[in-house]
């Protein structure tokens, strides 16, 4: 983080629409031509005039391309691409101070191969919060299709406190792991939350207050103006779904050709989330429960078996957790992650299978593994920020994303409404109820009360977009989509029939046209496309 202005920088704490199995259906069922997007990608360039109010630095500014570390691809521990580029973006610290305080954020671009043929930028963020879009970029776990990728420059940023940019170093919290279920459990649970939550206020400093979407959809706008891009071309992945839309709403004469895939609904708060959430969890396991029986797998003879018996053990992890090889335990919170994991991708459920009959067995290293892997993903893209600082103090990585979801939607703020969701949550799911439920905690106890709203976003003037989602969605259900787009008015949604989570680039062909016809030829989705699975 650098003051502003002179002083030190300190170390703070990322086609035409023709494929098989694709149906493009008007609200008759009638097949319907693709029709012109109301705004192409644009070439002109006429950036800095956009940003009044900005330190002429930061409005001014260009990105400074050099090669990539390795550091830049520690997602997972793949490989640098070594066609990929790296730079620092400066953005205030705050929004409302922008002299003051200023943070970098890093950038990472792969440039189209054919120059005289490329429309432009396409920014990507990954979701999260707390994800890393550098580090996807630089190490090539996410590309979106050839005939994109041969078009734009593919951008990805790691979002203020998180990855390398300046990067949030909560302390590990002392919370226990089984989910409590009295009120001195909950009070107990609720104590070692705000603990957390308050070290973390000290160890964010300036920045934590000002970890909310709104500023990062700013700096979204400063990166547009660094690229010299006169509109944002933009891909958003679940949560950044909703920086997408925060994006369109404070600029939507700004946008270009944006695709908002897994789309979140900013107009529930945290308790509706949740129950969301728990809904389309309880889908998705049903779905893997219905495979699983098909395939006469030894969890069940029924899916309605199946989900019983996972159900049964599952919840008594709590009162008889099975210890684990290498020391631990499985608890039912951990459990539950472990089994959340795999929902995102049907090609992983074999994987889910095996580690539950071997949890069953008294051998639960497989589940653990499941459950610990994203968190483990998130450690590694704690990087150093650009002043090489790099503290090895262990830390929590799911905290950028609670500094995030704390300040945007309001939730529960006592022990009264968290004991009495836990009970409510648990009745509709026994399942997967009682942890969703327990990960409203840290916002209910964290220092800093909420700036955002739960309403929905509009985005009067901005061309079309391309909303899509899976039909089955156990992170983003289906029922986020058709609101958003009834909220922006204007959007096209794409449904990729089966369950996942991000169906784009993905393995669709009918889902990828219909999104590179947009991307590449700027024609616009009729409102509504069917895509077989």
């Amino acid at each position: 983080m650098r003051e502003r202005p002179g002083t030190v920088v300190a170390a703070v704490v990322a086609v035409a629409l023709l494929a098989v199995g694709c149906t493009a259906a008007d609200g008759g069922g009638r097949e319907r031509r693709v029709s012109p997007a109301p705004s192409a990608a644009p070439r002109e360039r006429a950036p800095h005039r956009t940003l009044p109010g900005l330190p002429p630095d930061i409005a001014r500014q260009r990105l400074a391309w050099k090669a990539c570390s390795t550091e830049d691809a520690v997602r997972g521990g793949a490989a640098l691409r070594p066609e990929a580029d790296c730079a620092w973006l400066t953005v205030p610290v705050d929004y409302n101070a922008p002299d003051e305080h200023s943070i970098d954020l890093r950038v990472v671009r792969v440039r189209a191969p054919g120059r005289e043929r490329r429309l432009g930028s396409l920014v990507f963020n990954p979701g999260g919060p707390g994800e890393a879009g550098a580090a996807m970029v630089a190490g090539g776990a996410f590309e979106a299709t050839a005939r994109v990728m041969d078009r734009y420059d593919l951008v990805g940023f790691d979002p203020r406190g998180v990855g390398r940019s300046a990067p949030l170093k909560c302390p590990q919290g002392t919370g226990g792991d089984l989910i409590p279920r009295t009120r001195e459990q909950v009070d107990a649970e609720f104590r070692a939350a705000a603990e957390q939550g308050e070290s973390c206020r000290r160890a964010g400093g300036r920045l934590l207050p000002h970890m909310d979407t709104v500023s990062v959809a700013r700096d979204l706008d400063v990166l547009r103006a660094a690229l010299g891009e006169n509109r944002l071309n933009y891909l958003g992945i679940s949560y950044g779904t909703y920086i997408g839309q925060h994006y369109a709403h404070l600029f939507p004469d700004r946008v270009g050709r944006f695709v908002l895939d897994g789309v979140v609904d900013p107009g529930t708060d945290q308790t509706r989330t949740a129950r969301n959430d728990v809904k389309s969890l309880d889908d998705s396991f049903a779905s893997y429960a219905r495979a699983c029986a098909a395939l006469r797998c030894a969890l069940g003879r029924t899916p309605g078996e199946i989900v019983a018996t996972t159900t049964e053990f599952v919840r008594g992890l709590d009162a008889h957790p099975v210890p684990a090889s290498g020391g631990g335990r499985l608890t039912t919170g951990l459990a539950v992650q472990g089994i959340r994991a795999p929902l995102y991708q049907s090609d992983r459920w074999p994987d889910l299978t095996r580690a539950l009959l071997d949890a069953m067995a008294g051998r639960p290293d497989a589940l653990i593994a499941l459950a610990v892997e994203q968190v483990q993903v998130q450690t590694q893209e704690q990087g150093s920020d650009k002043a090489g600082s790099r503290d090895e103090t262990p830390v929590d990585p799911t905290m950028a994303r609670n500094a995030v979801d704390c300040l945007d939607k309001p939730g529960p703020r006592s022990t009264g409404e968290l004991l009495a969701d836990l009970g409510e949550f648990e009745k509709t799911s026994p399942l997967f109820g009682a942890t969703v439920a327990t990960a409203m905690f840290h916002c209910a106890a964290w220092p800093l009360a909420p700036t955002g709203r739960a309403e929905p976003l509009t985005a009067p003037g901005a061309p079309g977009m391309v909303l899509v989602s899976w039909s089955v969605d156990p992170a983003t259900p289906l029922g986020n989509a058709e609101a958003v787009r009834k909220n922006l008015g204007t959007a096209s949604l794409v449904v990729r029939e089966g369950t996942g989570h991000s169906a784009y680039a993905s393995g669709s062909d009918c889902t990828d046209a219909a999104v590179d016809a947009f991307l590449v030829g700027g024609r616009l989705p009729p409102p509504k496309v069917e895509c077989s699975g």
